[in-house]
């Protein structure tokens, strides 16, 4: 009589067990404070561009206060289109700015939006997928493991 365990098959069942450490699966991501700080000097460049082509170009701009447009201003008129706030207080009034508005400037603010968005999103969502991936791995390897034959009892 032959006793559980003791059979050929048996045998090469019990050599396909895990006998080493499970590692988790990684996906190798930067910190999402690195990637904030990444999108962040990459904002601020895109900023201070569009700022020094309006400063450089200043005299095709208007400002409806009077005063020439100085770096303060073109600064400021960067940031209020990046933003798309846009109030209109500073404008282009000469050919050259509007067409460097048109092929630059908009561009620039097209990709300022894209960091933007792209920024948030990502931060928003990485962590939920890292959860939902360890979740759904740890869900698996419960099923794996936990098999009929580990809850019967040994037969001695």
């Amino acid at each position: 009589m032959k006793l559980p365990g003791h059979d050929a098959i048996a045998r090469q069942a019990d050599e396909h067990l895990v006998t080493h450490r499970v590692i988790l699966p990684r996906k190798v991501v930067e910190r999402p404070i690195r990637q904030v700080a990444k999108r962040l000097a990459i904002a601020l460049f895109v900023l201070a561009a569009t700022a020094f082509i309006v400063w450089v170009d200043r005299d095709g701009y208007d400002d409806n206060a009077g005063d020439g447009v100085d770096f303060l201003d073109s600064l400021y008129y960067a940031t209020v289109t990046l933003s798309t706030t846009g109030y209109g207080d500073i404008t282009p009034v000469s050919d050259a700015a509007r067409l460097t508005n048109i092929f630059v400037i908009t561009p620039l603010c097209v990709l300022f939006l894209i960091i933007l968005v792209g920024t948030t999103l990502e931060v928003l969502t990485e962590r939920t997928r890292e959860e939902w991936r360890l979740n759904r791995w740890s869900q698996r390897f419960a099923r794996g493991t936990t098999t009929r034959r580990s809850r019967r009892p040994l037969r001695g």
